[in-house]
């Protein structure tokens, strides 16, 4: 391909072997490329080389979408939506990604509202893959009855997804249905064509919960013998998979169906707006901006380790989208009542700490202090992926913060 430019080199002038678009989606598919390096510099010159030569190609603006929220500058994300979905309304593919990127950023009811939208577009093909990502914003919000509706819906529309049949098992172990998830299990055994880490992990402990230890532990031997090096087979070898992320889930569906007082409301499931157009929309195929990386964005950002609701300051919402960033304030002051409980431990160490000890991880160390694991990641500078050691000794609080108050006493 060749390219001409005219006088000041400002606007290129292209010649008959190609069209503006199928440039413009080149420059997209470099830029995202780019992106996923890390190189965020050259990703936003190919995207304003793509938007120069294509400025109402709808994928131009979803990619500016993609690249804006990965920079972290969702104000300019949302326009960056607005503007795609103002040239082209019915396009399923961005009111997916839309619904996608409002559900990582908490704003549950309006991603609700895009991925309806998007289901209702008569030529959309991905039907399930949207009632998946519903479910598991729905999961987020704690509306575990919509959860299961929405992905009973996934399965209708596509009974051989691995994927969704996956994510009903680990939403009937959250309910405590171990039945239920094991028949399940079964079908995504017959559907998947290559199990997971995550998928063993938790097939493990539907049947442990079932007391057919027999079971499980033959696919704990799968876990350890095909996935060694996996967080969840460590973890397996160092405290038998005590907690998983389900497991967390589960204690906030108990909260959530024992602490109601008033009677039960029956939950009014949203159906898909059925007003739109049914013009073909264009599928957008490139890196990090199609429909399956949108269902992947939203299952990574799950965040099934939420500290309980009276220890986090909540910001409230609004189904405004260009309010929909309000941030979240972090956990004030942690607990330090274990360095409390011991007179010689306060005599030598200054900081909040937990020694780890055998069968502990660091869920079950969150759960003891009532601290979000987040905090503890980052005050110790680890990963949940990391595998806790004996011995090993974790800040339990802010160590500039704490300091800062001993310095002051």
């Amino acid at each position: 391909m060749t390219q001409q430019y005219d006088g000041d080199g400002s606007k290129p002038l292209v010649e008959n072997e190609s069209t503006n678009n199928e440039i413009a989606m080149t420059r997209i598919s470099l830029g995202l490329g780019y992106l996923k390096m890390g190189n965020t510099t050259q990703a936003k010159l190919n995207l304003e080389k793509a938007k120069r030569f294509s400025p109402n190609l709808v994928q131009v603006h979803t990619a500016f979408a993609y690249y804006y929220d990965t920079v972290s500058e969702p104000e300019l994300a949302i326009d960056s939506y607005e503007t795609a979905l103002s040239l082209q309304r019915d396009n399923a593919d961005t009111l997916n990604n839309y619904g996608a990127f409002l559900c990582k950023h908490e704003q549950y009811q309006a991603a609700e509202k895009q991925f309806l939208k998007a289901i209702a577009v008569p030529s959309y093909l991905l039907v399930s893959q949207s009632y998946q990502n519903l479910a598991i914003c729905q999961l987020e919000a704690k509306q575990f009855s919509k959860a299961e509706s929405y992905l009973k819906k996934a399965i209708v529309h596509s009974p051989n997804n691995a994927s969704v049949l996956l994510q009903m098992v680990r939403l009937q172990y959250i309910k405590g249905d171990y039945e239920n998830a094991q028949k399940y299990f079964q079908r995504y055994e017959k559907s998947t064509r290559r199990f997971t880490p995550d998928a063993l992990a938790l097939a493990f402990k539907v049947f442990e919960k079932q007391y057919d230890r027999k079971t499980a532990k033959n696919y704990a031997g799968m876990l350890v013998k095909m996935f060694p090096a996996s967080y969840e087979a460590k973890q397996y070898i160092l405290n038998g998979l005590t907690t998983i992320e389900a497991d967390q889930l589960a204690q906030e569906y108990l909260l959530v169906t024992s602490n109601k007082q008033a009677p039960k409301k029956r939950v009014v499931v949203l159906s898909p707006d059925k007003s739109h157009s049914s013009n073909k929309s264009e599928n957008f195929k490139s890196n990090g901006v199609d429909n399956s990386q949108a269902a992947s964005t939203v299952k990574q950002e799950t965040k099934a380790e939420q500290e309980k609701a009276n220890n986090k300051e909540m910001v409230s919402s609004t189904v405004d989208a260009i309010t929909a960033f309000d941030t979240l304030n972090e956990s004030k002051a942690a607990r330090t009542n274990e360095s409390a409980n011991n007179d010689n431990e306060q005599q030598t160490v200054t900081l909040p700490i937990h020694v780890v000890k055998k069968g502990e991880s660091l869920f079950s160390i969150s759960q003891k202090y009532n601290i979000h694991m987040k905090a503890i990641e980052r005050w110790n500078k680890i990963s949940r992926k990391n595998v806790l050691r004996l011995g090993q000794v974790l800040y339990i609080a802010n160590p500039e913060t704490a300091e800062k108050s001993q310095e002051k006493q």
